[in-house]
């Protein structure tokens, strides 16, 4: 009697440890081609409600908006410095979402975080990535004593010349900061046109998600500073 007990208690404790052991090989699988995990990160939080589902992180209905403003928030308490956002202009379109980057002191790479809804799944899908650092090359790199600045293109050709040096160095300053971007994708509605003389830049805006800097160059973005808005006046809001 002892010895099927015995027996029958090593057959639990079997089923028990391979069970545990299948679990663990399981949830791991669910990782594999994860570069970033974030609840295994201490400081890149994980929005409530996704899972993950390698090579991505999902959660059941259309929630990007809520992940983009959860991460706008966390992630500077942590120390991240957005970079780059773009959104979706049109957010009922399927595959809408959006793609961020950030930087933070002390680590060499930049953090991507991009996320879309797709109604056929009805399932948000969230990848966390690393990237290389952003790339913000100067693109005015002479002395500028006057530019002219159109306001509103779409109504009349007439800019305003502005030569207070001070104003123009900070707006150099700001563009030349601007972050790198691919020139192929749709800029925000709000439009101006600055001639810095040596370089014509056409200044794409919108008050809540970012500015756009677009010439011959190529293309740049920067958060809706409030400094460069108030210094060019491109906005009737400043």
């Amino acid at each position: 009697m002892k010895f099927w007990k015995l027996a029958l208690l090593i057959i639990i404790i079997v089923l028990l440890v391979g069970g545990f052991f299948y679990f663990q090989k399981k949830q791991e699988e669910k990782y594999q081609g994860l570069p970033i995990i974030p609840e295994r990160t201490a400081d890149i939080p994980l929005y409530s409600g996704l899972k993950p589902a390698s090579p991505v992180y999902i959660t059941e209905g259309d929630h990007w908006e809520e992940v983009f403003h959860f991460y706008e928030k966390e992630l500077p308490k942590n120390g991240w410095n957005l970079r780059v956002s773009q959104a979706s202009s049109d957010i009922n379109e399927d595959g809408a979402g959006f793609i961020s980057y950030w930087e933070k002191d002390n680590t060499p790479w930049a953090l991507s975080i991009s996320a879309s809804y797709f109604k056929n799944s009805n399932q948000t899908e969230v990848v966390f990535d690393k990237s290389e650092r952003l790339n913000a090359d100067p693109w005015i790199d002479t002395e500028v004593s006057e530019i002219c600045i159109n306001e509103q293109t779409d109504r009349s050709d007439h800019c305003f010349r502005m030569t207070d040096s001070q104003a123009i160095e900070q707006i150099v300053s700001l563009i030349n900061g601007a972050i790198e971007v691919d020139p192929e994708q749709a800029y925000y509605n709000g439009k101006s046109v600055i001639d810095f003389g040596s370089i014509t830049i056409d200044v794409y805006y919108d008050l809540e998600k970012g500015i756009y800097f677009v010439s011959d160059k190529g293309a740049k973005w920067m958060k809706p500073e409030r400094e460069f808005f108030e210094l060019t006046r491109i906005s009737k809001e400043y």
